[in-house]
C-alpha cells in the first residue's frame, strides 16, 4: 500500500494507513491536525483500507498454476569415500497440501555427506551404473537414505556414472564423471590469535594453504579442513551418584572467509596452471568438555581435550559439484539479491549428482 501525502500551505503531512498522522511545518516540528484535517485523514484512511481489501481476494482454483510434484535426488560420489549415499525426495507444488512429521530435516554437511530425514521416500528404486555394471542401492531406514558400502561398487577415477531413480510412475536420471586427478596440497600456514568476545578471550587457529593448478584442463576446487580431537564425556548415575568418564572422538571444522577472490569454491578460468591459495580458515582452539553434576555441583572430566591433528582436504570436483554449490552459496551471500534457480543436472526432476577426487594432508600436533 502506498503512503498518502497531504499538502497545505507551508504544511506537509505523511499518512501511512494503520499509523498515526504527524504534520510538519517550519513553525512546528510536531502538530496534529484538527477540525477538517481530521475528517480528511479519516476519509483517506477508509479509502486506503478499502482499496487494500480489493487486493485480497479468493482466487478460483481453476486459475491457479498447474504444477506437478517432481522427484529429487542428491548424491556426491568419490573414490575416497567409504559409501555411496543417495537422498531421494519429492517436491510439493506451491498450492498443494504439505505436511511432514515433527523433527524432520535434511542437511548436506560439508558438501558430501547427507544426513536427516526430510520427507522420507522409502519406495523408490535407485540404481547406479558405470555403463557395464549396475547395482541397486537398498534403503537405510535409520538414515533414511539409499546407501551401499564402497566395497560393493567401486567408484573409479575418470569413469562416468549414471544414477536412475524411479517410483514406478516417475523416472529421473543424472550422470557425472569422476575427475581423474588428485591435486596435492603444497604448503600451509598455521598460526594462532587471541580473540575477544562477549564470553571472554579465546584462542583461534588460522589456516591457509596452496596448490598448483593442473595446466591444460578445466578444473574446479573446494577447500575444507577440520581438527580431529579426543575429549571426555562424564556420565552420572542418578541413583548411585557415581560418575563414569568416557573418551570420544570429535571433529571441529574450519570456517572460511572469502577475500580477494579466494573462495571456498574456485575454478581455473583465466588462471590455468597458476598457483592457487585457499581463503583463510578460522576455528576456536578445541576445549570441549562434557560436564555433569552431582547434587547441583559440577563434575569436571579428569582429562581434558587432546588434539589428534589437523586434516586439510582439497577437492578436485566436476562442474556439477561446483555449479550446484555456487548457486546455493549465491542465495546465502546476499539476502537482498533476487531469487535465482538452483543448479540441477537431473533429467526429469531436480537435485544434483556430482563427483570429486580428494587429496589430504595431515598436520600432527
Amino acid at each position: 500500500m502506498k503512503a498518502i501525502y497531504i499538502y497545505t500551505q507551508k504544511l506537509a503531512a505523511t499518512f501511512i494507513p494503520g499509523l498515526a498522522a504527524r504534520a510538519y511545518s517550519p513553525q512546528s516540528q510536531s502538530r496534529l491536525f484538527t477540525g477538517y484535517g481530521q475528517v480528511i485523514i479519516l476519509f483517506l484512511l477508509l479509502t486506503g483500507l478499502s482499496s487494500c481489501e480489493t487486493l485480497v481476494n479468493t482466487i478460483p482454483e481453476s486459475k491457479l498454476p498447474k504444477t506437478e510434484s517432481q522427484l529429487t535426488l542428491f548424491s556426491f560420489i568419490s573414490p575416497n569415500d567409504t559409501a555411496i549415499r543417495v537422498k531421494v525426495s519429492q517436491t510439493y507444488p506451491l498450492f498443494s497440501e504439505y505436511s511432514v512429521g515433527p523433527g524432520t530435516s535434511m542437511i548436506i554437511s560439508e558438501g558430501d555427506t547427507i544426513y536427516g530425514n526430510f520427507d522420507s521416500f522409502a519406495t523408490a528404486t535407485v540404481v547406479i551404473s558405470d555403463g557395464v555394471t549396475s547395482v541397486t542401492l537398498p534403503y537405510d531406514s535409520q538414515l533414511q537414505i539409499y546407501s551401499i558400502p564402497a566395497q560393493r561398487f567401486r567408484i573409479k577415477t575418470g569413469m562416468t556414472y549414471t544414477l536412475t531413480v524411479t517410483d514406478g510412475k516417475r523416472t529421473i536420471q543424472a550422470s557425472c564423471t569422476v575427475p581423474p586427478d588428485q591435486v596435492p596440497i603444497n604448503d600451509y600456514t598455521l598460526d594462532t590469535t587471541l580473540t575477544t568476545s562477549f564470553f571472554g578471550r579465546d584462542t583461534t587457529l588460522r589456516l591457509s594453504y596452496t596448490w598448483n593448478d593442473i595446466a591444460g584442463k578445466e578444473n574446479y576446487y573446494r577447500v575444507k579442513a577440520y581438527e580431529l580431537f579426543e575429549y571426555s564425556e562424564v556420565i552420572t548415575d542418578s541413583i548411585t551418584q557415581q560418575t563414569k568418564e568416557t573418551r570420544k572422538l570429535g571433529r571441529s571444522y574450519f570456517g572460511w572467509s572469502d577475500a580477494l577472490g579466494r573462495g571456498v569454491f574456485q575454478n581455473d578460468a583465466n588462471m590455468d596452471g597458476t598457483l592457487f591459495t585457499s581463503p583463510q580458515g578460522r576455528k576456536p582452539l578445541v576445549d570441549r568438555q562434557y560436564l555433569n553434576s552431582i547434587a547441583g555441583s559440577p563434575v569436571k572430566p579428569e582429562r581434558g581435550p587432546v588434539s589428534r591433528g589437523l586434516f586439510l582436504s582439497l577437492l578436485n570436483t566436476d562442474s556439477n559439484y561446483y555449479l550446484f554449490h555456487r548457486s546455493v552459496q549465491a542465495q546465502d551471500d546476499n539476502p537482498f539479491s533476487e531469487p535465482a534457480l538452483i543448479y540441477t543436472n537431473v533429467k526429469g526432476g531436480l537435485g544434483v549428482f556430482a563427483a570429486y577426487n580428494q587429496s589430504n594432508r595431515v598436520v600432527r600436533p
